[in-house]
């Protein structure tokens, strides 16, 4: 089975808005299985909508690169099942989603979870392993 390498020769970066949410699968899945599978299933993921996928060529299931001022990590992209608007994504909190959030507060005294300004690219390389992403941790 050829891979699609086409995709990789010009694969072009999109702007988009990157909002983290807390969610009570992913938290479930923490606690029954630590660092598991389906916890990685359900972190390392970004979720867009139908319309920004087929505007960006991506379809869900390809592994993206996200990168930010702050860092940069590999990870699922998702098909929204609802009707987002355009241009914003959403990443679960995670060590992934933590991995592109700055540290800086901008004198808040809370770093910003909301409306992260990220470019996203289609990626060849395997979702970023947990290991690399908290510090520390041995596989």
């Amino acid at each position: 089975m050829g891979m699609d390498l086409g995709r990789f020769i010009k694969s072009p970066d999109f702007e988009i808005r990157i909002t983290t949410y807390r969610d009570i699968f992913q938290v479930e899945a923490l606690e029954h299985d630590r660092f598991g599978e389906e916890y990685k299933k359900l972190s390392a993921a970004i979720t867009m909508s139908k319309s920004d996928l087929g505007k960006m060529g991506l379809k869900s299931g390809d592994r993206v690169r996200l990168t930010s001022n702050s860092g940069s990590v590999v990870v699922e992209v998702k098909e929204s099942k609802r009707d987002e608007p355009g241009g914003i994504a959403f990443m679960v909190n995670s060590p992934w989603s933590n991995a592109i959030i700055s540290g800086e507060t901008g004198g808040k005294g809370i770093p910003e979870f909301k409306n992260i300004a990220a470019k996203i690219s289609l990626a060849k390389e395997e979702i970023t392993p947990l290991e690399k992403l908290v510090p520390g941790m041995q596989a």
